[in-house]
């Protein structure tokens, strides 16, 4: 299979400790496959299942959880999170993350061997704050009663280095650190792996809108965030039928060609809405979320990033 030679590639083409690192992960985490053993454990959800990633789940602290932070060496056997994607009615574990709360200033951990894990950062108490500017009381809420190094006056560490490993059964295409599995709603729509291998984010993007839920996965959550009319969502939501619709003509030629082709358009007509029927500072809220990105401190922008 294309996509699983090109995982094993890039994996063979990192030094031997990072090789090393990644084996400690994938046997550590082995048994989350059964995803009966994760709830045994007491791992809990947080958000949605986020396009081209999945749901992500974390161990409460009492339990062992933990959020590592800046100078504290990174245990490769106890990632943060787990994540998981629904696929043929049960949840399929896609990978894992660990996370190390860092101050403005201190730079991405160093993590594993060599340079191939690519670690993004989230802003909390930024993400808070825009996505509570017009809610007084749920800030007041969050401010009062949220964890104390993302919200109110913190602690001072409330941006949150992330790296992604993708350890589980669905091979990432862009190699075993990269921020989004393309390959994932592939897999949900029961297509060959090896499409995924020379399909763009934009086709990937696109047939997650053709899989069960994936316009309230892809606008839901985002629209929560920037406080959009219900209008604006309901427009959203038609769009995104019609632009499904589109994707699974494609899906109907069973041609790699064919399919990535349709499901990049259907993308391409369904961002034009979004970006036509929400404002600038809507998208602002909602990349303020989601940034990805080693060191900045701005958002990103755009649409590519939402629903993480």
């Amino acid at each position: 299979m294309i996509s699983m030679l090109a995982f094993a590639a890039a994996s063979a083409a990192m030094p031997p400790q990072a090789q090393a690192q990644l084996r400690t992960v994938e046997q550590a985490v082995a048994r989350y496959r059964d995803f009966e053993v994760a709830k045994r454990e007491g791992w809990k959800k947080f958000g949605g299942d986020s396009p081209l990633m999945g749901e992500h789940w974390h161990l409460p602290a009492e339990r062992g959880g933990l959020d590592y932070v800046s100078g504290q060496p990174i245990d490769f056997r106890r990632p943060s999170n787990l994540m998981y994607t629904w696929i043929g009615g049960k949840r399929v574990l896609t990978g894992v993350s660990f996370n190390v709360r860092i101050a403005p200033g201190e730079p991405v951990p160093e993590g594993f061997a060599g340079s191939a894990d690519e670690w993004h950062v989230h802003d909390f108490p930024k993400a808070v704050a825009a996505a509570l500017q017009d809610r007084p009381f749920l800030r007041w809420v969050a401010n009062s009663f949220g964890p104390p190094h993302f919200v109110g006056k913190g602690d001072g560490r409330g941006r949150l280095a992330m790296v992604h490993v993708w350890t589980g059964p669905i091979p990432n295409p862009d190699g075993p650190f990269a921020h989004r599995n393309r390959a994932i709603p592939y897999a949900k729509l029961g297509l060959p792996l090896s499409f995924a291998q020379s399909g763009s984010e934009a086709a990937a993007r696109g047939l997650m809108l053709a899989t069960d839920k994936g316009c309230e996965e892809t606008i839901d959550g985002a629209l929560w965030i920037a406080n959009a009319p219900g209008k604006v969502k309901s427009r959203l939501h038609s769009a995104c039928r019609a632009a499904a619709d589109h994707v699974r003509l494609g899906l109907k030629s069973g041609r790699k060609a064919e399919v990535n082709a349709m499901a990049e358009h259907g993308w391409a007509m369904f961002d034009a809405e979004w970006n036509r029927l929400l404002t600038p500072q809507q998208r602002a809220r909602i990349a303020a979320i989601t940034e990805h990105g080693p060191a900045h401190e701005g958002s990103n922008g755009g649409h590519q990033h939402h629903g993480h």
